[in-house]
């Protein structure tokens, strides 16, 4: 009877026995063949030899089933968590003979599907058994999987996420506390983000097919809210109206009307919004409000800016402290307009006064009490007030029937030809004399006629361009003729000092008026004439 010792197998010499592992250094045996530290983590797995401690694999082992005749002792290992399973067969006898299939109907016994590896393995195991040989070290015939946990569910927002504060964009950049609100807004019909299911993941198996589980990926925490639809894939949140982007939790949810219930002061921030704001209080001093609709406050507004794409409503009144602005495409109504700059493609209409204010209406202008003082108003349409002027002889001045951006170009060519004409007038009186008689030019020394030459031809110039400009200037007069439909109403008085423009008739009252009165161009004159 051959010894069942095994020996190590090294580089330069050879053993009587089978083994599976090299006991070198730098390398390992895999079927007969030494292979570099290199690769040592793959043939880990494949032979079960840890590298890290050194140790042989039935150190590591346990015996889980053996099988046992007067010839040979089959045993059954695995690693503690049966991942790899391991064959070690010792002769007990020279005439000792062991089958294939003897030795695989044992693995099929216990449940044991040998791998591909562990095939070869196995027949080159026999190959030694059948010259008397014994497999002390166990050898590799079989592995498990282990089990690959599901991935998480994953959202990939598409705009700015409504619940992550948005801090300076690089590092010691000053912070405006004015635009701490940062809306997100969102488009009718835009995406808002995407998500990615989670996975069940796949169970394991050991070698004994006994299944291990596997844990599934933690779902998506998002869901949709008010006024967010679902794509046909299930993957994209989408808006159903237009509106801001807020998360109620883990609801996402587009509002169509941005609320302040509190005054728009550093707490609020500057709003700019698509849709529709209300405002239950004041806007203060420096802030700013856009919307895409319309603007309603519930105080007053103080040296803020309000734009609107739609109306603004002002229950209180606007104190613009010479530093507020309001533009908006619809009507503009408040109680009160107070040093105040004031753009209104609708009507106007103001319960008690217009003071110290710049106000332009492709509409009408009507103010129910009080009256308008020491303003700058135009009025597409027509205008009405009680009293226009005051006592103290403050500059007023009131517009109808004129569009006030045609009116904004006129004033600019005015002063344009303003200019032309006074620099023509300072050109003509450095020439002087040479103007009647060009001859005398060729009697100046040649710097002083050179110089002249150029005075000339920049008068030209300028001549040409004041011609151009009073053409321009003449056409826009055209357009701004007098409607003898439109008409400027006053209830009480009209106080000296007022000037008034229906179309292009003019007219600066001398004395105080009476009313009720209403003034109708007078196209004959170029003046403005009263009705009673």
């Amino acid at each position: 009877m051959r010894s069942s010792k095994v020996l190590p197998v090294a580089h330069s010499r050879r053993t009587k026995s089978l083994n599976f592992s090299c006991v070198c250094d730098d390398c390992y045996l895999v079927r007969g063949d030494c292979v570099p530290a290199n690769r040592r983590k793959k043939v880990e797995m494949a032979t079960g030899k840890n590298a890290a401690d050194g140790n042989s694999p039935r150190e590591n082992l346990e015996v889980r089933d053996s099988r046992e005749d007067e010839h040979s002792r089959i045993e059954l290992l695995s690693d503690k968590a049966n991942q790899n399973g391991y064959v070690a067969i010792t002769v007990k006898s020279a005439d000792a003979e062991l089958a294939e299939e003897v030795l695989l109907e044992y693995l099929e016994s216990q449940k044991v599907e040998p791998s591909e590896v562990g095939r070869e393995n196995i027949a080159r195991a026999l190959v030694a058994v059948a010259k008397g040989e014994s497999i002390s070290e166990p050898f590799p015939v079989a592995s498990g999987r282990l089990p690959e946990n599901g991935a998480d569910g994953s959202v990939r927002w598409l705009v700015q996420r409504p619940d992550v504060p948005q801090g300076p964009k690089s590092p010691g950049a000053r912070i405006d506390y004015k635009e701490r609100n940062a809306i997100v807004n969102v488009q009718q019909g835009q995406k808002i983000l995407t998500m990615t299911e989670a996975t069940p993941g796949t169970p394991g198996h050991d070698i004994f097919g006994n299944q291990i589980p596997c844990q599934q990926g933690r779902p998506v925490n998002v869901r949709r809210g008010k006024n967010v639809d679902l794509s046909t894939d299930g993957e994209t949140f989408i808006a159903l109206t237009s509106g801001y982007l807020q998360m109620n939790g883990d609801t996402v949810v587009v509002e169509p009307v941005f609320v302040v219930k509190a005054d728009v002061d550093l707490s609020v921030g500057n709003i700019d919004f698509v849709g529709p704001v209300k405002v239950t209080k004041d806007v203060l001093d420096g802030f700013r409000i856009r919307a895409g609709q319309e603007i309603e406050v519930g105080g007053m507004v103080e040296g803020a800016i309000l734009e609107s794409k739609s109306f603004i409503h002002v229950q209180g009144g606007v104190a613009g402290k010479g530093k507020g602005r309001i533009i908006c495409k619809g009507d503009l109504e408040a109680r009160y307009l107070g040093e105040v700059y004031v753009e209104a493609a609708g009507d106007v209409r103001i319960a008690n006064s217009i003071t110290n204010c710049t106000v332009k209406s492709h509409g009408r202008i009507d103010v129910a009490s009080g009256g308008i003082r020491g303003a700058n108003v135009v009025a597409g349409k027509g205008l009405r007030s009680p009293e226009i002027g005051s006592d103290a002889g403050v500059r007023t001045m009131v517009v109808v029937g004129v569009d006030y951006k045609l009116k904004d170009k006129l004033v600019n060519l005015e002063r344009d030809v303003a200019v032309v004409r006074e620099t023509v007038q300072r050109i003509e009186a450095a020439l002087g004399p040479l103007l009647s008689d060009g001859e005398i030019i060729s009697t100046l020394p040649p710097e002083k006629a050179e110089a002249a030459r150029r005075l000339l031809a920049q008068l030209d110039m300028l001549v040409e361009r004041g011609d151009k400009l009073a053409v321009k200037r003449d056409a826009l007069l055209g357009k701004m003729g007098a409607d003898s439909n439109v008409c400027i109403e006053v209830d009480k008085k009209i106080f000296a000092g007022v000037v008034m423009q229906i179309g292009t008739c003019l007219r600066t009252f001398e004395f105080d008026i009476l009313g009720p009165i209403k003034l109708f161009p007078d196209i004959e004159n170029g003046s403005v004439k009263v009705s009673r």
